[in-house]
């Protein structure tokens, strides 16, 4: 529908190397703009099988180096971004926790920045390194950096046309950061993430995986900010079964917190959404220990009726209903108190689905192409 107002639509995202939240925001996005043209800095096809679009990369794609090296180029983000030739296109939106909306637009093009985040590198000193071998260099190095990229990502704020948040979290972020007022527009689950799970598929999974009895549950990438080792420490300390999925950074450094203690099972990054569904319905809850601009994996393991322990600041605030979903903590002190006295029988878990109910694709979309709509009359006008 949208389509026939904007006639040609670009969509601009950060790298796109490892799937994440965000990634499943565009997919949704592509269902109101499914002839849309995707340019990202980096891509790595094998994590986007799905995908159909055609996907423009920068010259960063032609570099030789590890998939893992894509994060360290941040120096070479705004020549990448200002590179790419958008002329010809009527509406682009940029979808970024980065610098996506440092790409260049003409005078008759409109650009609406859908922020996940302002950087959190730039904003709130997150540098994820402290696996590196070169964690000391990198810090040292990153201090001068960042004071460069922080003038430039405010400088790029002043090229938007318009902007969305996804959560009251982002958008007060959005005001502190660039002084602009941003509209709220929550993201949401597809309606396969609220389906039955049959007691057969469950036990293929758990014999697939060796699961055995009940455990506790994280999906997340393994970034230094998101916790992961609270999570571990706290269910070794509770003689409670870890089960973590995902793929990243981190790896080494929470498998040495864990030290092959046989409680903490990593199982890497599963391909298979449906599968994650299936431990997300088995978990007897959800550990969610990092501040996210909205959190969508909480709301994933909701729509399974599944309860969440989550860190008491971010986007997750205003998913998360305690004592309804699940509980929150400030400290790792008090997860490990929380878990300890925690029982998933204290919890309904028809009322935990219709909360996430709350946050479908189909609200998402619909609020979405109100939004599009409202920015089409408004530019026709002028």
């Amino acid at each position: 529908m949208r389509e026939r107002n904007f006639q040609k639509v670009a969509i601009i995202a950060d790298q796109m190397i490892s799937f994440g939240g965000a990634d499943r925001e565009m997919f949704s996005m592509l269902k109101l703009f499914p002839n849309a043209d995707i340019f990202t800095i980096a891509f790595n096809s094998e994590a986007y099988g799905d995908i159909k679009q055609k996907v423009h990369t920068s010259f960063v794609q032609r570099i030789p180096k590890p998939k893992s090296f894509y994060r360290h180029l941040k120096i070479l983000t705004p020549l990448a971004y200002e590179s790419f030739d958008l002329r010809g296109y009527d509406l682009v939106i940029s979808i970024s926790a980065g610098p996506a909306r440092g790409v260049i637009t003409g005078i008759d093009q409109s650009h609406i920045a859908m922020v996940m985040t302002p950087p959190r590198s730039l904003w709130d000193n997150e540098l994820n390194v402290r696996a590196s071998r070169l964690k000391k260099m990198y810090r040292a190095f990153s201090t001068l950096l960042n004071t460069y990229m922080r003038m430039w990502d405010f400088t790029i704020s002043k090229r938007v046309d318009y902007w969305t948040a996804n959560s009251k979290y982002i958008a007060k972020k959005i005001k502190k950061r660039y002084g602009v007022e941003a509209t709220i527009i929550y993201p949401g689950l597809s309606k396969e993430s609220f389906e039955c799970i049959s007691d057969m598929t469950r036990g293929k999974v758990r014999e697939r995986y060796g699961i055995r009895g009940e455990f506790v549950l994280v999906v997340s990438r393994l970034y230094d900010y998101k916790r992961i080792d609270w999570a571990i420490r706290a269910c070794i300390e509770n003689n409670r079964q870890l089960v973590i999925i995902g793929e990243g950074p981190d790896i080494k450094y929470l498998k040495s917190v864990a030290k092959g203690n046989p409680l903490v099972k990593f199982l890497g990054f599963l391909k298979d959404d449906a599968e994650v569904r299936v431990f997300y319905n088995m978990a007897e809850v959800l550990l969610f220990c990092g501040i996210e601009d909205f959190g969508l994996v909480p709301v994933e393991a909701m729509a399974q009726g599944t309860p969440v322990l989550a860190y008491s600041e971010g986007g997750v605030l205003e998913t998360v209903t305690r004592g309804i979903c699940g509980d929150f903590f400030s400290n790792e002190k008090e997860l490990v108190n929380v878990l300890k006295k925690f029982d998933n029988r204290g919890y309904n878990p028809t009322e935990i689905v219709n909360r996430a109910r709350e946050f479908t694709e189909e609200i998402f979309l619909d609020n979405l192409e109100k939004y599009i709509k409202k920015i089409y009359d408004t530019e026709r006008e002028k």
